[in-house]
């Protein structure tokens, strides 16, 4: 059976865009490359490609006006101008059908839906069955006996399809009644005008009776009244919105029958645009041929790789430098299984199997010796994994994922092949591919499916190393590269090792409690709205609030009521359950996240410890964030957060030592933009807000509440808080918001010429970045979106001062470090919770780990103001903060 598909293709990009844009989602590649509208057409055209068909044609709009604004130059005037990042897209959307095999077609003066109207009509005698593919339904006038349309939801999840018969019956007329009824309502996407006070059932109503638009005029005296009247005095607009909405199934064109079947894609090409895009997810999917890479001259010479299985095979292949990865068989490489290494050198390339490894002690006195240097991917990974065999690591010179983090802060994904693709390597699988995911994750049974993979991965470690420190060099990072971040890992690594101390006993007497107190208020709740329901059901939940007990301010979204925060807030003092209901909800997340969360890391290596993961390369500021637990947001101010952090405790006969620096982000702030007053208040050691309260209020008597509120301002300044950010934050008018602001910029002009600058910086080289050349790329600044674009300016003013402040404490805690092990002290560094570091110190040690870490701390970059730091000690996080 020959089959044709017609595809708007336009409506098919427009569609795909506003999806996740409304969401805020428009994804973009590491090049800064709006990508979320191809990425959704793309995804469309895999499950158009499910359908059954011979022959298709992609019709697409021109640029510019067409044959109807020639007679009406309004037409679609009411429609907003396209997003700048959609506009980027429209040159991909033509690349990706070239390179896909698609036909598509494009003309001056005609929209997509006169192309598929003139192919759905002159075409009609060559096919089976045409089916047109779009969701605009001014193409039901098409309809007809062999043409339909499929008409789109949820990406193509649901479809209905349209006939003659089910148009009729849905819509009430029939498919040469769809210009009649256009000339009657008009159709305001298009503005097209139509008959005023003319609505749906009026003109269905019209149509079922005197079948046209031209049949209604010529019984124009049957008509009674004010409807007489509309339809009377619009004869003229009646008839042009008709025209306007009738498509052009006749014209000139290039659209030869032979040029619509289907030959498929360029498999080389196709791959590449995906590459380029970044469609990782497209690319996995793809069985293309494999790409032919030049090589390089550090490359290994051979493909093939040799099986080492004898320490004295080992021994005969170890060289410096040489490429090296540990494969491991899990998320969580605490207890993740060892699989093998893979290297590569220019010698050759090679696989060891774990078991072989660990047995041969050639091979691990190569790896603790740190003169022989070793290239790797996520060092940190491997030196945990290998300390809990007794292993060490030393040497390692380069890290492939930490390198690439510093040239594009966005590939937060530390997944090896979309880093190395990023980078146009393409010589390696996806993990997936090899394991599977979810629940079908499992090692293959061929071992050399597994052992390819590993020998590709250091392969392309060897191969990507030069370029990617030449591009470390060109951005000024080789310094953040090697003095800080590399060293940070083996620090980190010795961390997560070293673990934290849990106090069961009162973890499980937390616990206890926590359910006492959930339980009574499910209780209360209940007798308060009156009968039993599910609580953590927001359906369930609205129900009662809002038809039950009819409280106001109710929202609805798609799935009901909306019961969020911001909601229950307005609600508290309309009805006592609200109170408990917010209690409930912070309860129910403290017990699972740090009873149950923390009862359940507890097991991982049955020490009493706790060891979490730090993620090196997960954010774009450079600070480090926790998992498995995150140990980040353990919660300090409610009472309920205090009794948390007593759960953390150490050893027997030693103590916890916390330091933190005082208003670092501050004190940074005052150096970057040179803040001569502000300077001056941390030189002189007064209290800052104190200071700002006197500058922006005029008075040197301030009250605790001006205080407050000077402190606020400064710190709000720092994250970009806008007047009605602040407002909301004080409880005062944005009035009276915006006069703070202004005023806190009339005393520190500094500061408004500094957050200038980043803005100016964002918008013209597209980043901005720390005091030690960490980038930040905010496309966002630019965005023709004005909440984007006003996020992406919050951003820019933000991310070189937080940068800058983490920075700083990881090059305290790399000094630290080194200076506890060149003076062999057996004090430990046990977590970093944002500015804080805690230790684990003999009593012993005490005096001499306050006086290391407080000057290491202080000195750890030249500032011409002080970095103030606070410390404590104790025997539990709660004693130490």
């Amino acid at each position: 059976m020959k089959k044709l598909l017609l595809i708007d293709g336009s409506n098919l990009l427009f569609r795909a865009y506003y999806a996740t844009a409304a969401m805020g989602n428009l994804m973009q590649n590491s090049n800064g490359i709006y990508t979320n509208g191809i990425y959704g057409l793309v995804s469309s055209m895999h499950m158009i490609f499910k359908m059954e068909f011979t022959h298709l044609l992609v019709a697409l709009d021109p640029k510019g006006k067409t044959h109807r604004h020639e007679i009406f130059e309004e037409y679609k005037g009411t429609r907003k101008d396209t997003p700048s990042e959609l506009v980027m897209q429209f040159p991909y959307m033509s690349e990706y059908f070239s390179v896909a095999g698609i036909p598509h077609y494009v003309q001056e003066r005609y929209e997509a839906d006169d192309i598929i109207g003139y192919c759905a009509k002159h075409f009609k005698k060559e096919f089976d069955e045409i089916t047109i593919i779009s969701n605009d339904h001014d193409l039901f006038q098409l309809l007809d006996n062999n043409v339909n349309q499929i008409v789109s939801r949820k990406g193509f999840k649901e479809v209905d399809l349209f006939t003659p018969d089910s148009m009729f019956e849905k819509l009430g007329f029939l498919p040469s009644q769809m210009t009649d009824y256009k000339g009657l309502v008009g159709d305001p996407s298009d503005n097209i005008p139509g008959v005023r006070g003319i609505g749906d059932k009026t003109a269905v109503s019209l149509l079922e009776k005197y079948i046209s638009l031209e049949n209604i005029y010529e019984h124009l005296e049957e008509l009674k009244g004010k409807l007489k009247e509309k339809i009377e005095s619009s004869k003229e607009v009646a008839f042009f919105s008709k025209q306007l909405a009738t498509i052009h199934t006749d014209f000139e064109n290039q659209i030869n029958i032979d040029d619509l079947k289907y030959v498929g894609p360029d498999f080389e090409k196709l791959t590449s645009f995906y590459q380029k895009m970044e469609f990782h997810h497209f690319l996995r999917r793809m069985e293309a041929p494999e790409k032919k890479e030049e090589l390089q001259d550090t490359e290994p010479k051979n493909s093939s790789y040799f099986v080492l299985k004898s320490d004295s095979e080992i021994q005969k292949i170890l060289t410096s430098p040489m490429s090296i990865h540990l494969e491991l068989f899990g998320s969580n490489y605490h207890i993740a299984e060892r699989i093998g290494f893979g290297l590569a050198s220019h010698k050759g390339l090679y696989y060891i199997p774990y078991h072989v490894a660990r047995e041969s002690k050639s091979f691990k006195d190569w790896l603790k010796d740190d003169r022989k240097l070793k290239y790797t991917f996520d060092f940190k990974q491997m030196k945990v994994s290998l300390l809990w065999d007794d292993i060490e690591v030393k040497g390692v010179d380069f890290d492939l994922l930490l390198a690439a983090y510093l040239i594009n802060p966005n590939l937060t994904k530390e997944d090896f092949k979309v880093i190395v693709s990023s980078f146009d390597y393409y010589d390696v699988a996806y993990d997936e591919e090899i394991y599977s995911k979810g629940a079908k994750f499992h090692l293959p049974e061929e071992e050399k499916m597994v052992s390819d993979h590993v020998v590709n991965k250091a392969k392309a470690i060897h191969f990507l190393k030069d370029e990617m420190l030449k591009k470390n060099k060109e951005f000024d990072q080789l310094k953040l590269l090697n003095e800080i971040e590399l060293p940070l890992s083996s620090t980190l690594a010795e961390m997560e090792y070293t673990g934290i101390h849990i106090d069961s006993a009162k973890l499980e007497e937390i616990g206890l409690d926590l359910k006492r107190r959930i339980d009574d208020l499910e209780k209360l709740i209940y007798d308060l709205c009156g009968e039993n329901f599910n609580i953590n059901s927001p359906k369930q939940l609205g129900t009662i609030l809002f038809d039950k007990l009819q409280l106001p301010y109710s929202k609805k979204n798609k799935s009901g009521y909306s019961t969020d925060v911001s909601v229950l807030k307005q609600l508290e003092t309309f009805h006592p359950v609200i109170g408990s209901l917010m209690e409930y909800r912070s309860l129910t997340k403290l017990y699972s996240t740090y009873y149950e969360g923390l009862k359940s890391a507890l097991t991982l290596k049955n020490d009493s410890k706790i060891h979490t993961i730090y993620k090196q390369a997960a954010t774009q500021t450079g600070r480090l964030s926790s998992i498995e637990p995150n140990l980040q947001n353990i919660p300090i101010k409610s009472e309920e957060g205090k009794e948390l952090r007593k759960i953390f405790v150490t050893e027997s006969n030693r103590l916890l030592f916390s330091c933190d620096y005082s208003q670092i982000e501050l004190r940074v702030l005052a150096e970057m933009a040179e803040v001569k007053e502000l300077k001056r208040a941390f030189i002189e050691n007064e209290d800052v807000h104190n200071s700002t309260a006197k500058l922006i209020f005029h008075t040197d008597n301030i009250t605790p509440l001006m205080r407050r509120q000077a402190k606020a301002i400064n710190f709000g300044i720092i994250y970009g808080k806008t007047a009605w950010g602040l407002s909301e934050d004080l409880h005062i008018s944005p009035k009276q918001a915006e006069k703070f602001i202004s005023d806190y910029f009339e005393n520190y002009p500094e500061i408004k010429g500094f957050m200038d600058k980043q803005i100016e910086d964002a918008k013209t080289v597209g980043y901005v970045q720390t005091m030690f050349q960490r980038r930040r790329y905010i496309p966002e600044a630019t965005s023709s979106n004005y909440q984007m674009r006003q996020f992406g300016q919050r951003m820019a003013m933000n991310a070189p001062i937080q940068g800058s402040a983490a920075d700083i404490l990881k090059i305290a805690m790399v000094l630290i470090d080194k200076e506890i092990k060149n003076r062999m002290l057996k004090t430990k560094i046990l977590l970093q919770i944002h500015d804080e570091l805690v230790f684990s110190v003999p009593p012993e040690e005490k005096e001499t780990i306050t006086k290391i870490v407080f000057d290491l701390m202080e000195h750890a970059v030249p500032f011409s103001i002080p970095l103030t730091i606070e410390g404590s000690f104790g025997t539990n996080l709660f004693e130490v903060k």
